[in-house]
């Protein structure tokens, strides 16, 4: 068999030309393309806000919606910021039609049911939207916002333009916001909503028929039916496979995709006149949101006198109006690490890191929705492609957000986020180092397995073959690989893993 080498580039330390250059990128766009480099001398500034959409597609694509190209579609704000941004436009029925699916088919039915149930709702969704989801530029996904205001309150609240209808309302010009017809609006949407109103008809009748289970499909999982490139999936498995349970794989997509990307427009930095603008959700409002939220996950887990383990904000205080003047107030779950103290461990970890912290376990805290956005932040600021969980120590994100303001996000300098990455390194580094130790530990434990289970030895037998394995793969060092097994094999239980 051939053998091949695959050299991995650093996206992180290339420059503008050599990422351009690579064959990766040849059918892509990011902050270092000949675009971007383009925009900047035009409209003199060096700053961007570029988002994934714009990144991952070509330099030629066209908006489906006004037909502008990217060319034509960036433009520049009054803050000097270049704007490069694409949006998934999708159709609110579908969202609609989603909520009443969940409100009528699953009443009453028992968990036996929900998988074949969550099936049939999910078929009939792409039935009742009137458009797929598509990609178009950032002003014609906010025209049809602008134009279903400018219609009032005759327009349905989950009705949504489709890309060729906003294209029939609009006047487009090259790197400028859209123009707005409201006489060609009022008629793209008073023959548009004829057909509106037969899909919310559809999804009233068809929530009543999959409630009374009327379209329940029974599905077995067919363990013959192998989805997607096999031959990628196994050139992906003999590379883990040579780099160990304590080597890593470079995060490819994600640093290619934060070499693209870029967050000068970052939305964890407000103006400071935004707290003139603050509402504080009345008791209806915030019962509405709870009632919503009461779907599995952090929010419904959480007490009802929960506060976010960072800014210390109750459920009702993270509640904030989005752009779109919605409600909006998440809870996500984040890691935090535990230090190891035993001196036995501490021995077999130092031979993998000799740096500390070196954590022996790791619970979770929960967090609202504008302290988990600073992790998204500060993750886009080290652009080196490592997860954003692991960028902040909780502590330092306790110190980075002070005093926090109910019902709007947190105010955060770039500055101030770099300063916290730097503080928060040792600890990014000591908890990859927790994942790393805790997949090593599951290599021993599956490796006996193998020849326990797979093979049917004696365990004493199947145990030195494991060691053996292990010594030859370099995942054991040669000094003391019983010794490291067996320790190995005990961290394996206490972790759960």
């Amino acid at each position: 068999m051939p053998e091949i080498t695959v050299h991995v580039p650093d996206f992180a330390t290339m420059n503008d030309y050599e990422v351009r250059e690579h064959p990766l990128a040849r059918f892509r766009d990011g902050r270092w393309s000949a675009l971007s480099s383009y925009l900047k001398q035009r409209f003199e500034t060096e700053l961007m806000h570029l988002n994934e959409a714009w990144a991952m597609t070509s330099l030629a694509w066209r908006c489906p919606a006004c037909e502008r190209q990217k060319i034509d579609i960036a433009r520049k704000t009054d803050s000097g910021i270049i704007l490069c941004q694409l949006e998934r436009h999708h159709d609110h029925l579908g969202d609609w039609a989603s909520k009443i699916l969940r409100e009528t088919a699953f009443q009453g039915i028992p968990d036996t049911l929900s998988a074949q149930r969550k099936r049939a709702c999910g078929a009939v969704l792409p039935l009742a939207e009137r458009f797929a989801e598509t990609l178009v530029c950032m002003d014609c996904n906010a025209a049809d916002a602008a134009m279903k205001k400018d219609l009032g309150g005759r327009v349905h609240r989950d009705f949504s333009f489709s890309p060729s209808e906003i294209g029939a309302f609009i006047v487009a010009r090259p790197n400028e916001p859209h123009e707005r017809s409201l006489d060609r609006g009022i008629k793209v949407w008073a023959k548009a909503d004829a057909d509106f109103q037969n899909r919310l008809q559809f999804v009233e009748m068809i929530g009543s028929r999959l409630r009374q289970g009327l379209h329940d499909r029974e599905q077995q999982s067919d363990p013959y039916k192998i989805a997607g490139d096999q031959d990628a999936r196994m050139f992906l498995s003999l590379a883990k496979q040579q780099a160990g349970a304590r080597g890593q794989l470079p995060p490819l997509w994600e640093a290619f995709r934060a070499r693209s990307c870029a967050g000068d427009g970052h939305k964890s930095k407000k103006k400071n006149g935004a707290a003139a603008h603050i509402r504080v959700p009345t008791n209806q409002e915030f019962q509405d949101h709870n009632r919503a939220m009461q779907k599995p996950g952090p929010w419904s887990k959480a007490s009802f006198d929960w506060r976010c383990a960072c800014c210390a904000r109750s459920k009702r205080e993270i509640m904030r109006l989005s752009g779109k003047g919605k409600w909006t107030g998440q809870i996500h779950e984040i890691f935090d690490f535990q230090e190891e103290t035993d001196e036995r461990s501490l021995a077999f970890r130092s031979v993998h890191r000799t740096e500390i912290p070196i954590f022996r376990s790791c619970s979770k805290a929960t967090v609202c929705q504008d302290c988990r956005l600073l992790l998204t932040d500060a993750a886009k600021l080290r652009a080196d492609g490592r997860s954003g969980e692991h960028c902040l120590s909780p502590e330092i994100l306790r110190s980075l957000v002070g005093e926090a303001k109910p019902h709007m996000r947190h105010n955060v300098s770039d500055e101030h986020l770099r300063d916290a990455i730097d503080l928060s390194r040792a600890w990014s580094s000591g908890a990859e180092d927790f994942w790393a130790h805790r997949s090593h530990a599951v290599e021993a434990s599956l490796q006996l397995a193998h020849f326990t289970d797979g093979r049917n030895m004696p365990v004493a037998q199947a145990r030195q073959h494991a060691i053996r394995a292990l010594t030859q793969s370099g995942s054991l060092p040669s000094w003391n690989a019983e010794e490291t097994f067996d320790w190995l094999i005990q961290e394996r239980g206490r972790l759960g893993a």
